[in-house]
């Protein structure tokens, strides 16, 4: 039986524990690279409506799991080093920086519930995550109304972004909303190794001057010199910001994300389009990232976020230590990364502790696929 993990606000936040500057290993989508030429406060007419009809959307019950950062491991790993580990205090972890964004919000959710698999496999930890009942039932029940305010976000950057440093954004072109440019980012959260892929909205090139960036076919670590050389920026949308309760909201429940979102992706500034009800952009302002816990201040911590993300982490390993002591005996906690694939289901519910349920069964919905297992790693150095 695992024990519980409390996410009360009261318990976390001491202190902010080391995190290392998010390092570029990588990326995926490359031709899918954007730049923002002009990043400042002002007035718009920024129609997101214009031309709808013609996008192609994004499936919404797209289930794309680890898929895509499975295959960047399994492409990258020699380049990378990746090794099996002995123990459990080494075993890294292989996630999406929207995971660790979840988490990390945890303590000041009072809404949404949420449920990962954390997945032990030749040494290290892959986290993804899987639908609550609730969510799964509001995809089911997804409007053209759902789908309107979804599509008016991708609008909003075919606005802002570029095709090179160089060129005016077209929102004239066809939308497709499939179309995604990732970063994968290596950093350490106190004792704690994390590999993750993170969308990107595109390169800030309105204060300096900014090369075009190297062809696709160039060495990887000249396309990794360049992007990490590079400053990125977020963008968002939100509705005009009129009365006491939507700025309340916004500074309770819209900052921390976007602060969080940042924080992992090493961006300092976000710029954010404030639409009207009828999708309409009025205003372009701009936020700097380490500024938006002063203007959230009384609504949530930093602090709070990121002890109790480093301390999920740690009760993760702690659980899988215990499974692994009760399945195999102690011995087999030195030579984690000869052990059969270990799966445990996490699950935490506004109110409640995060606990560890038996609501999961890897062949009945396999995060790790075959083409995976039975090639990563295969032939590699231990660590």
């Amino acid at each position: 039986m695992h024990h519980k993990l409390p996410t009360n606000t009261t318990l976390y936040g001491k202190s902010f524990p080391s995190f290392e500057e998010p390092k570029i290993i990588g990326y995926i989508g490359y031709e899918n690279l954007m730049f923002a030429k002009s990043v400042e406060n002002k007035q718009v007419n920024l129609d997101l409506n214009y031309l709808r009809e013609k996008t192609v959307l994004k499936p919404q019950n797209l289930d794309v799991k680890l898929d895509e950062l499975l295959k960047f491991l399994l492409q990258n790993e020699i380049r990378l080093n990746l090794c099996k580990n002995y123990v459990i205090d080494n075993a890294k972890f292989m996630c999406y920086r929207g995971l660790m964004t979840c988490i990390a919000c945890t303590p000041y959710e009072k809404k949404e519930g949420w449920r990962l698999v954390a997945i032990l496999f030749k040494g290290n930890i892959y986290l993804c995550k899987r639908d609550t009942e609730e969510k799964r039932i509001q995809k089911q029940n997804f409007t053209k109304e759902d789908q309107k305010f979804t599509s008016w976000g991708y609008k909003f950057e075919q606005y802002i972004l570029s095709e090179s440093p160089h060129a005016e954004p077209n929102p004239n072109l066809p939308l497709d909303e499939n179309k995604e440019f990732s970063l994968v980012f290596k950093t350490h959260l106190k004792k704690h190794t994390l590999i993750y892929g993170a969308e990107m909205d595109g390169i800030r090139c309105d204060k300096t001057s900014v090369e075009s960036p190297p062809d696709i076919n160039d060495d990887k670590d000249v396309i990794i010199n360049y992007l990490s050389k590079n400053k990125f920026i977020e963008l968002k949308t939100n509705r005009h910001i009129e009365f006491s309760r939507q700025k309340r909201n916004f500074r309770l429940f819209k900052t921390i994300k976007w602060w969080c979102q940042s924080m992992f992706a090493g961006v300092n500034t976000i710029l954010c389009g404030f639409r009207n009800d009828d999708g309409v952009v009025e205003e372009l302002k701009v936020y700097e990232v380490n500024g938006l816990p002063k203007i959230s201040r009384g609504f949530w911590n930093p602090n709070v976020c990121f002890d109790f993300l480093e301390t999920f982490l740690t009760y993760v390993k702690e659980c899988l230590t215990t499974e692994i002591r009760n399945k195999y005996g102690e011995r087999a906690l030195n030579k984690i990364h000869a052990l059969p694939l270990i799966s445990l289901h996490f699950e935490w519910y506004p109110g409640s502790p995060v606990r560890v349920t038996d609501n999961y069964v890897h062949e009945d919905d396999p995060i790790l696929p075959t083409w995976f297992t039975e090639n990563f790693m295969a032939f590699r150095c231990d660590e």
